[in-house]
């Protein structure tokens, strides 16, 4: 019983049981001033809100933020 427990306890640390996501990517544009803003998140909305809060933090136009907005990976 001893070695059945020790065989399963080094095969659960040994072996992740779940994959890690990757963040995903994301790039807003203000093409009226140049800023542009990176946002990284666990999802794609939430990678967005956070290319925006950067466009707009580097000068970029609200609007103009807002609307150019891709996914990068």
């Amino acid at each position: 019983m001893r070695r059945v427990l020790f065989a399963f306890a080094l095969v659960s640390v040994l072996c992740p049981v779940q994959a890690s996501a990757k963040d995903v990517v994301a790039r807003s544009h203000c093409p009226m001033t140049g800023a542009t803003g990176i946002g990284r998140g666990p999802t794609f909305e939430i990678a967005v809100d956070l290319a925006i809060k950067a466009c707009i933090a580097k000068g970029g136009q609200s609007a103009c933020c807002y609307k150019f907005t891709r996914r990068v990976s």
